[in-house]
């Protein structure tokens, strides 16, 4: 079950699932930063920029700009996982055709449209 609910997550497409894995696996991200890849969310649902953890996302409704009301499918741990058993995973929910999950709303926008406190300096 998702770990950050009420976080404002942004997003950023990624089109290959190299370049996903790449990006979860050899890249430090604010808290709030996600990807969007082949109609699914992977959203930072970590507790540190250390230990990124990602809760992988359906959209199964919009509301307004930017609610989505979802189910988690599936979750990607970098420091506990291999880049294959991620592809593996991905493959596995593909072929499965998104089905089950736990029913969550969150809010994500684009990464051109984002700012929130978890990603923007703030002045001291």
């Amino acid at each position: 079950m998702m770990n950050h609910p009420d976080r404002l997550f942004s997003f950023a497409k990624i089109n290959g699932k190299v370049d996903l894995i790449e990006a979860m696996f050899n890249h430090k991200w604010p808290l709030c930063y996600s990807f969007y890849h082949e109609k699914l969310l992977y959203l930072s649902d970590g507790e540190s920029e250390d230990t990124p953890e990602y809760a992988v996302m359906t959209i199964d409704k919009t509301e307004g700009r930017f609610s989505i009301h979802g189910r988690e499918v599936g979750r990607v741990k970098p420091e506990a996982m291999q880049a294959a058993e991620v592809a593996r995973l991905i493959q596995g929910i593909k072929t499965d055709g998104h089905t089950g999950g736990i029913s969550v709303r969150f809010t994500a926008e684009p990464k051109w449209h984002h700012s929130c406190p978890l990603c923007r300096l703030e002045e001291v």
